[in-house]
């Protein structure tokens, strides 16, 4: 148990790092996805090979229907990765991550009403996480002078679509690591990433060439994709470990890393200016973890 709970914290540190280099990067949201998902389709093709290959682990079945829930797993999560760097374009880490991290709710209240993994009664904590998580989102946004209505209202607007999306991945992603699949759901998420960002971004672009253009742009999505890889294994290594609401719920601490990162490295908003807010919006962050967890 304390295995799990320390790979869901690691998870969470993680999850708010590989965000980073898109605040680095002007390349088009679904291009970066793709090349993302690239890193971390390679990654997990070196992971099987080492995993199977050594005999370190019984190999999966690679033919199983329940890998069509995973590549559709995929899809969803290219739909919302694309939204979650539109987001940092649009208002920043610190306003957008807020809003995001309302995949917390999304995919706890998922694994409650679905996978049977705490009483009724305890939604009640759920609610309250949920309420306390919006309190903090709006106490986030702070307008700042490169911020103007518009951009901060479809900023808000792609983050909570990208929670909706991430909060569904995590459902999946428990109910196919139930069924035993952990290295192949590796596989067969990154291919699905790789295939269904490429034919978006063709679509929206009419450009297949540039999807086989090597550049150093891509460095940056690349670097986010290898840090995906290692949080998604730590995450069904933990959800193998304990309760996949709990396991969820605790890697949602990485609201309170990425405020840290928005405001004091990439100064988005000012912490002498909006002290009181951003020390009350913090508070209700924390308050909203601890809510959830208290609803496991």
């Amino acid at each position: 148990m304390v295995s799990g709970v320390f790979f869901a914290v690691i998870v969470s540190v993680l999850f708010a790092v590989y965000a980073v280099p898109r605040k680095f990067s002007k390349q088009n949201a679904v291009l970066y996805t793709m090349w993302v998902g690239v890193a971390y389709l390679a990654g997990s093709m070196a992971v099987c090979s080492i995993v199977w290959g050594f005999g370190l682990r019984e190999q999966e079945n690679l033919f199983s229907r329940w890998h069509l829930l995973t590549a559709l797993r995929g899809v969803v999560w290219v739909f919302g990765i694309a939204s979650f760097n539109i987001a940092i374009d649009k208002i920043g880490l610190t306003r957008f991550n807020q809003w995001k991290n309302f995949q917390g709710p999304t995919g706890t209240l998922l694994m409650l009403a679905f996978l049977d993994e705490v009483a009724g009664s305890k939604v009640v904590w759920l609610l309250l996480g949920m309420t306390a998580m919006f309190i903090s989102a709006v106490l986030f946004t702070i307008k700042s002078d490169d911020n103007d209505k518009q951009s901060s209202i479809s900023g808000i607007f792609f983050a909570l679509f990208a929670a909706v999306c991430f909060g569904v991945t995590a459902f999946i992603n428990k109910i196919v690591t139930n069924q035993g699949f952990i290295y192949s759901q590796l596989l067969y998420h990154s291919l699905s990433v790789v295939v269904s960002a490429a034919i978006i971004f063709v679509i929206q672009t009419r450009k297949p060439g540039e999807i086989f253009r090597v550049s150093r742009d891509n460095l940056l999505p690349v670097m986010s994709g290898a840090m995906y890889l290692t949080a998604t294994i730590l995450s069904m290594f933990s959800y193998t470990l304990i309760a996949g609401g709990v396991s969820w719920s605790i890697t949602q601490l990485n609201a309170v890393w990425t405020i840290l990162i928005g405001i004091f490295i990439f100064r988005e908003v000012s912490f002498i200016k909006h002290w009181r807010r951003i020390m009350t919006g913090f508070i209700f962050a924390m308050s909203a973890t601890v809510f959830l967890l208290f609803a496991l």
